[in-house]
Formats: structure tokens, C-alpha cells, sequence
């Protein structure tokens, strides 16, 4: 069973593991802990970097596709001058070597927001975008239009936990997202991959991938980092988060997710 492994990374150090570790693609973002954010454009030269020289060694590629969101927050809601931003960022990051690019926005009845979605894509080119987890903030009544508006728009993959808080709580909801993108794809012809994500570990991925049979799947492969400052880390924010250890991508757990996909 030929699987894509994507591993979601903030970090250059975690970057080189998923890499090292096996993964098919990265999605590179900032703030992992805000749910995913904009990176830089020094994170993603960084890492392309890193990426041609790896290849020259292993004759491997390996895709970067860069998150476009310029703030926390679920309402996925977002002004025209945060558009902006976000396209502004999206060309910065195109002219550095991004491979493709991870979008979603709403519109104010919570459903996907085709206008929005049109400038990323437009600008975006021929770069091929992931709608990311905005999809489950939706209305489940509405979920085949939405699916329906995605593909249509030519976004190429849905990054989804089946409209719950994890990918193994959501299972029942993904097979239904990958039966619409089949009945999809028989009507328009427009083909569009679910990858499940959300809580995508070792221990579950196996079932995940066999109950919804999808082609692509997406995880952190996180743990956390010991600190090597002696002093306790105090608060830079309103919340502890960046007072809390640094969570980063294993490569060990990277392998071993890859190891069970190879045994499917």
C-alpha cells in the first residue's frame, strides 16, 4: 500500500529529522503550538538548503509545503487586509522554493470561503495547495457542498480529523469525506486526496489507514525536548506555552510510522 507520510514541522532541527526519518513531504509552519502558522522565510531557505545537498546524497526529494496563516485563532475568518498578509507572504515564500502551500479560510456562515480561497490559488500558480483543518470547523450537514467547493476550486488534498478533535475520534466521518471525493471524482473529474491528521501516532496509525483506506496521511511525530537551561523559563506571553518544554519531530518515531506503513 503506497502511503504518503507528511510530517508537520516549526523547526529546522525537526525538519531534519522528518526528513532523515523518512517523511514524503513536510508541511513547514511556525508555532506548531498555535495549530500551525506562517513560517519564515529564513526557516524555509534553511531547510532547502539542508534538502539539496541531502538529495545529492540519497537522490531523494522530498516537498515543502508551507502554511499560509497569519494568526491563531479557529474562526479561520479573515479580512481582506490579513489577506494581504497572507499573500504577500505566499510570494515570498514561492520565490524562496516552496513546492506547494496549506490554506483554508471561512466565510462568515462557516462555510469555505471560495473568494479567498480563489486569490491564494490564483497567486499560488500552478503550486498545488492543501485545504487544511479549517474543513472541521464546518457545519457536517454541509460537508459534501464544502468538499464539493474545495475540489472544484482545485485544491488537491483535504487535511482533516473527520470534524473531531483527533483523526482516530473523527474515523467514521473521514471514510465518508473519502467516499464524497470518489463520488466527486466519478462526476467532475476532479481528483482530491483526504489525509487524515490530528493525534496520528505509532500505536493508531495502522488503524487509521486501514478503516479509511486513504492514500496520505499527516502527523507531527512530536515529543518534547529537554531543556539545557538550568533556570526555569518564565512566561513571555499570556499564556505558559512558551514556558512549557519544546516540542520537536523524532526521527525514531518517523521511522517507525514509516515501518508500519511499509508493512501494510
Amino acid at each position: 500500500m503506497q502511503v504518503l507520510l507528511e510530517i508537520c514541522v516549526d523547526t529546522y532541527e525537526s525538519a531534519v529529522a522528518a526528513i532523515e526519518g523518512g517523511a514524503n513531504r513536510l508541511e513547514l509552519c511556525s508555532a506548531l503550538s498555535e495549530g500551525g502558522l506562517t513560517p519564515t522565510v529564513g526557516l524555509l531557505r534553511g531547510v532547502k538548503k539542508f534538502l539539496a545537498e541531502w538529495s545529492k546524497n540519497t537522490g531523494r526529494t522530498v516537498p515543502v509545503y508551507c502554511m499560509v496563516r497569519c494568526r491563531r485563532g479557529s474562526d479561520f475568518l479573515y479580512s481582506q487586509p490579513e489577506m494581504d498578509i497572507m499573500l504577500w507572504d505566499l510570494q515570498m515564500l514561492k520565490e524562496n522554493g516552496a513546492d506547494g502551500f496549506v490554506f483554508g479560510a471561512l466565510d462568515e456562515s462557516g462555510n469555505v470561503h471560495r473568494s479567498q480561497c480563489e486569490q491564494v490559488l490564483n497567486n499560488a500558480d500552478t503550486l498545488p495547495l492543501t485545504f487544511h483543518r479549517a474543513i472541521d470547523c464546518t457545519d457536517e450537514s454541509k460537508l459534501l457542498s464544502n468538499i464539493k467547493l474545495i475540489a472544484e476550486l482545485g485544491f488537491t488534498t483535504i487535511l482533516t480529523s473527520g470534524l473531531k478533535p483527533s483523526a482516530s475520534a473523527g474515523l467514521d466521518t473521514i471514510v465518508q469525506m473519502r467516499a464524497f471525493t470518489e463520488e466527486i471524482e466519478k462526476l467532475t473529474g476532479k481528483k482530491i486526496d483526504i489525509m487524515p491528521g490530528s493525534g496520528v501516532k505509532p500505536e493508531n496509525i495502522r488503524t487509521i489507514l486501514t478503516a479509511t483506506g486513504c492514500r496520505a496521511i499527516h502527523g507531527s511525530a512530536s515529543v518534547s525536548k529537554a531543556s539545557s537551561i538550568a533556570n526555569e523559563t518564565i512566561s513571555m506571553g499570556g499564556s505558559n506555552v512558551d514556558a512549557l518544554p519544546l516540542n520537536i519531530c523524532s526521527k525514531k518515531m518517523v521511522e517507525e510510522l514509516r515501518k508500519i506503513i511499509a508493512s501494510l
